[in-house]
């Protein structure tokens, strides 16, 4: 019995469903004798008889009808089994900008996989936007003022972004800044938005020389933790490293900045798809601070 053979098993319960071995070898593409033989070796098996055999065709014993039973019981359990695990370790890939990936969601992903060990996550960090529409296992995050909404996505604004100046506790003068004036008159470092240079007073070129650009706002802020100025990003970016002792705020924006994390997911997802999944983790994620509409 411990060997008995499930593709055996398998032509039996088709064979017991249609009550006929040429049927059951349409189905199965195999001939009628195929059938019929690998039947009489499952009978060898189990010892018993499954069919009666008469001139008109073939009809269950009591024995064959509850084993049919128990069997296609047993093969739904496990075909909807199958179905279910690979729907929940279905991928989803994650578009997002290096600086994202670096500096929020890379650190979150042990928290993520706790909450959603179900999910199956490819992360692609891309400086440039993604201009396509997005696919059915793809979601995006994106950061900046504003984003065309393609047809056929959802897209929500879940934070507005603070702009905050961190730099290292050991820059030197840092203890005498007291203000935006005396933070701008340090070593400056900015990413590709330029944030110190829309601070500078209209004209002026004091500090400009000064200011370090660099692409990303990841880079720039691991600059700033190495001592070489002081980095304007945002808070969001910059509040993990601020919270382990690397940087210090030492300035923050009190006008409202109009960049935001936007989410963008394709639409017509069922709740319970790994897609949704995840955008529901993210919303609750984000759910700490209160969402701007566009």
């Amino acid at each position: 019995m411990k060997n008995l053979n499930l593709n055996s098993l398998r032509i039996f319960v088709v064979a017991a469903r249609h009550g006929n071995f040429i049927r059951a070898g349409s189905e199965l593409n195999l001939s009628q004798g195929a059938v019929s033989q690998r039947i009489r070796q499952l009978e060898s098996e189990i010892g018993l008889s499954l069919f009666d055999r008469n001139p008109r065709g073939v009809t269950l014993t009591p024995e064959g009808s509850k084993l049919a039973r128990t069997t296609e019981t047993c093969f739904d359990t496990i075909e909807t089994s199958v179905r279910e695990i690979r729907q929940s370790k279905e991928e989803v890939v994650v578009h997002v900008s290096p600086t994202f990936a670096r500096k929020w969601l890379t650190p979150r992903l042990p928290e993520l996989v706790t909450q959603c060990p179900q999910l199956q996550l490819s992360i692609e960090a891309s400086s440039e936007v993604l201009k396509r529409p997005l696919r059915k296992n793809e979601i995006a995050l994106r950061h900046g003022q504003s984003f065309p909404n393609i047809h056929g996505q959802e897209m929500q604004p879940i934070m507005e972004l603070k702009l905050v100046a961190v730099c290292s506790p050991a820059l030197p003068d840092i203890s005498e800044a007291s203000g935006i004036d005396d933070v701008m008159s340090l070593p400056l470092i900015q990413d590709t938005h330029r944030r110190w240079n829309k601070l500078l007073p209209q004209g002026s070129s004091a500090g400009y020389l000064d200011i370090v650009n660099f692409n990303s706002a990841a880079l720039a802020i691991d600059a700033a933790i190495n001592a070489q100025g002081t980095a304007i990003v945002p808070l969001l970016f910059a509040q993990d490293d601020i919270d382990a002792g690397h940087l210090i705020e030492v300035w923050r924006d009190d006008t409202r900045s109009q960049e935001y994390i936007y989410l963008v997911w394709p639409e017509q997802q069922n709740r319970s798809t790994p897609v949704m999944v995840l955008v529901h983790w993210l919303q609750k994620a984000f759910s700490k601070e209160p969402a701007v509409p566009c």
